[in-house]
């Protein structure tokens, strides 16, 4: 008798569970994504600087998992207010480059304060189109698109533009907000991962790492390009 009611009890938790993933999974696709979300305003800047950001952003140990040393060249696409701008320069050191890409010459002008201020040398603004990062071909040790690439209206075409930036040996690190942060920009505009990947391997580029551990809002994906 016991046993048969064990035996209920673990079948009625099965079914619960896989009930659950059902409605989570239909949940997902009934979401009618947007895309291109809207470009983020420079007025909301102060967003982008908030005290706590580096909280959950945890930008040390993003720029450690990516092993960026002195001397490399990267670049920061959608830099917006500098944020991970200034941590990078301080990363790639007096004998790296880094540049700081932006659509709007509002989030420039802020960044080009932001290195008087700090008498930065070794970052380069860079004004792109929402077509074309206008950044030098063959030249990238690593470019970062941190909360920009569900801003971009024609993703592939763009990232194969990246692609031509890059270094045969160079990386491409998107990060983005996933659909159970509690934070971050409209559900509607959020991309899945898998979504992500898959334009990556059109655009030329193979998923070469995934950090699951290190950002609790964001999914932090790598990416290598295919010869």
């Amino acid at each position: 008798m016991i046993n048969q009611f064990t035996k209920s009890v673990k079948t009625i938790l099965v079914f619960i569970a896989v009930l659950c993933l059902c409605v989570s999974t239909y949940a997902k696709e009934d979401i009618k994504r947007e895309r291109p979300s809207k470009l983020f305003s420079p007025s909301k800047i102060p967003l982008l600087e908030d005290t706590g950001r580096d909280a959950w952003q945890k930008p040390e140990e993003t720029l450690n998992a990516l092993n960026i040393k002195k001397g490399q060249t990267v670049a920061d696409i959608g830099a917006g207010s500098g944020y991970l701008t200034v941590k990078l320069s301080e990363r790639v050191g007096a004998t790296g480059t880094i540049y700081a890409a932006d659509i709007q010459q509002e989030m420039l002008d802020y960044i080009s304060k932001r290195l008087v201020e700090k008498g930065i040398k070794n970052v380069s603004l860079v004004l792109g189109t929402m077509d074309d990062p206008n950044l030098p071909p063959n030249s990238l040790d690593l470019a970062i698109l941190l909360s920009t690439y569900h801003e971009i209206a024609q993703p592939v075409d763009f990232v194969k533009k990246i692609k031509l930036a890059l270094k045969p040996q160079g990386k491409l690190a998107i990060l983005e907000f996933s659909d159970e942060s509690p934070i971050g920009p409209p559900i509607q505009v959020r991309l899945p991962e898998d979504l992500v990947i898959n334009e990556l391997k059109q655009a030329g580029f193979t998923l070469s790492q995934r950090h699951t551990f290190i950002l609790p809002y964001q999914y932090f994906l790598v990416f290598s390009p295919l010869n």
